[in-house]
């Protein structure tokens, strides 16, 4: 028997190195780095930044603290545990009642040479943009490893460039840095080169410039994380595991020049006051504490309980973005977003999209605006991707995660981008890209079809908004750590029945797994892409119309497996089993694809993976809603340490970004003619 095979496995994207990447983006942007080029980017940033929300509901100061002198001090330093893989930033405070300007300060910090990777022999000052930090305002500093990263009006990236010297050939771009277990920050006054404030922790023996600026013992250095999971994303503010803080509040600001001065946190807060005590818990385990999910409770000043978090609830914030243009694809349908959430609610978990004033002018979290009258359009572009892809000619990511996103939404917001290509040349193509486990991804369904279709029929927009939800919920899936299949990158797994499944990914789920259902889509499979014929059609003539259940109906399912199929052996495959769910009468899984339900077990290869047992996966068990890793435990009732499902799986591993597939050539063609039948 001949056996029909299914080879696509998931594309993924190795891990770039910090100078590739850094080596690549300059050349290409033409963005050296250096003091002026930031204080030029600072000010575009700030003139072309959106309408801040109402301060009502996004706190964006605390009332400087009266026993503390006047002026610019540190208040928080964030771990690096990812080493010279990454950088890591610092927080800045004013503490006074007048706007200080940025620029009139510089930072001292150890450095790290952003193409080698060597750490610099002394430290390095570097210069600060020409920015302006409002009276009892945050801001926050950070090292700049890719020129795609874009400074916000709370946020900017820095790198200094050391001159070439006699024992250095060449120009070097230092970013600052610091690990876990050792580090220093100094801010100076450019005035004088005194210092305006210090910090120093771990084994770091580093003095200050003014005598008398620090004494005593260090801050202790961080925790050693046995579970830490380093990601691929290139920006350091992505970083929120843990960090030392000067708490927020007249009782609890102190500058003493002491370890006495700083707290170590679980929960970062950057940008925002350093509201969340130490020692807070997370009973939920969604990566929110539970003080900033009780009426009156802030997280570095956020209400996210007004924006709809709750003890009790698994709880997931997603900022949603979309380029601007008369492709329906590239805006998201409000039927597509209620899709997903309809999903997880089900399961105990509430998602929270915020598109702005998209659909709904005033804050209203029904109504996915979590922003007030904001706009969350961005420009079009007609390629949008990752600068790990290293396609010079494509907008990145990055460059909107990093200058849309509030930066005090980082710890608690994931990112999506509705874009319309990864192809350099803006045709259609992959369907999305997103970070494994991460917390942002792009969604690119542009250039398919859509612009053409008619969507006052109801199949037409079923298609768009089927689609959608599909692809959300899968790139979604990613960066909570599933693989396409489940808990491997297998893909084309039968008895993996979640919208992860390329079977499932733009088809649905269907209603009754018992059924011909799944046989129907694995016909669509072999005949789209693994080019086989099927009972009834041809070799790429099979539409995506008929599938029961599937994109063109109001029916389209979309969920994550919960782990209950069994295990289907690729070596005696019994077509009765179907996937191993159960049978209606007369269903089986026709998985030779010869119209006939063979009544004995045979072998037969079904993706690519040899005669191996596949199996399918507990998503919604394995789910990681947090990456941080103030997420490894939480107290029991005993006051132990236990672990908790929803978090890092143990060991040290990196992440990756996945790609995926271009759709088949022929699912096109059906988008194309489905536009031409409505003329």
């Amino acid at each position: 028997m001949n056996s029909f095979m299914l080879r696509f496995k998931s594309k993924k994207i190795a891990r770039t190195s910090l100078p590739l990447v850094l080596s690549l983006v300059l050349s290409a942007c033409g963005d050296g780095g250096g003091g002026n080029a930031i204080n030029a980017q600072v000010k575009a940033g700030a003139s072309a930044a959106q309408k801040a929300p109402s301060a009502q509901l996004l706190a964006t100061s605390a009332t400087p603290a009266a026993p503390v002198a006047p002026g610019l001090y540190l208040s928080e330093v964030a771990a690096n545990y990812r080493g010279t893989d990454g950088v890591s930033w610092v927080e800045l405070f004013n503490n006074s009642t007048a706007t200080i300007n940025l620029s009139d300060y510089r930072l001292r910090a150890n450095g790290v040479d952003s193409a080698s990777k060597a750490l610099s022999a002394n430290p390095i000052t570097f210069d600060l943009p020409n920015v302006t930090i409002p009276a009892g305002g945050y801001f926050v500093v950070a090292g700049k490893p890719s020129s795609y990263l874009k400074d916000s009006d709370k946020s900017a990236y820095i790198l200094q460039t050391v001159a070439a010297t006699q024992a250095n050939a060449q120009d070097v771009n230092y970013l600052p840095y610091w690990t876990d277990k050792a580090g220093f920050v100094e801010l100076l006054r450019v005035a004088d080169n005194s210092t305006a404030d210090f910090v120093r922790f771990g084994s770091e023996q580093t003095k200050p410039t003014t005598d008398g600026a620090w004494s005593g013992d260090n801050v202790a250095a961080f925790p050693a994380l046995a579970n830490y999971i380093s990601t691929t994303t290139l920006d350091p503010l992505d970083n929120f595991d843990r960090s030392i803080v000067r708490l927020s509040g007249a009782q609890n600001f102190a500058v003493s020049a002491t370890k006495t001065d700083w707290t170590l946190v679980t929960f970062p807060t950057p940008g925002g006051p350093n509201d969340v005590p130490a020692g807070t818990v997370d009973s939920d385990n969604d990566g929110i504490p539970d003080t900033a999910k009780v009426d009156g409770g802030t997280f570095a000043g956020l209400d996210l309980y007004t924006l709809g978090a709750r003890k009790g609830q698994r709880d997931l914030f997603l900022q949603v973005d979309y380029m601007t243009s008369n492709d329906p694809a590239l805006s998201p349908r409000r039927e597509a977003l209620q899709k997903v959430v309809d999903a997880f609610q089900s399961h105990n978990i509430k998602i929270h999209f915020d598109a702005g004033n998209l659909f709904n002018t005033a804050l209203a979290p029904d109504d996915f605006n979590l922003s007030g009258d904001v706009s969350h359009a961005q420009p079009f572009e007609s390629c949008t991707d990752t600068p790990q892809v290293q396609n010079a000619n494509c907008g990145s990511l990055y460059q909107y995660s990093s200058g849309s996103l509030d930066v005090r939404r980082k710890p608690v917001f994931r990112y999506m981008l509705m874009a319309s290509s990864q192809n350099a040349n803006g045709s259609s193509g992959s369907s999305g890209i997103a970070e494994l486990p991460g917390n942002k991804f792009l969604v690119t369904l542009g250039q398919w079809g859509f612009a053409n279709l008619d969507l006052s029929a109801a199949a037409n927009k079923n298609v768009l908004v089927n689609y959608q939800a599909g692809t959300i919920m899968h790139e979604f899936g990613h960066t909570l750590d599933l693989h396409h299949g489940g808990f491997e990158d297998a893909n084309y797994k039968p008895n993996y029945f979640s919208i992860m499944n390329y079977l499932y990914q733009l088809n649905g789920l269907p209603l009754n797994p018992k059924g011909m259902g799944p046989t129907q889509r694995w016909y669509y499979a072999m005949n789209t892409t693994g080019n086989s014929a099927v009972p009834g059609y041809a070799a790429k003539k099979m539409p995506f119309r008929v599938i029961v259940d599937g994109p063109v109906t109001d029916n389209f399912k979309i969920d994550y497996s919960n782990g209950s199929g069994a295990g289907m052996n690729q070596a005696a495959l019994l077509e009765s089993d179907n996937i191993g769910r159960g049978n209606d009468a007369g269903a089986y899984g026709d998985w030779n694809v010869d119209g006939v339900q063979q009544k004995k077990a045979y072998a037969f290869q079904l993706n690519g993976t040899g005669y191996t047992v596949i199996k399918d996966n507990d998503d919604w068990t394995a789910l990681q809603l947090v990456l941080n890793s103030h997420s490894d435990v939480v107290p029991n009732a005993n006051g132990a340490q236990a672990k908790v499902s929803g978090r890092i799986k143990p060991g040290r591993r990196y992440g990756t970004l996945v790609k995926e597939d271009a759709p088949p050539a022929n699912l096109l063609q059906d988008l194309a003619s489905m536009s031409r039948s409505a003329r």
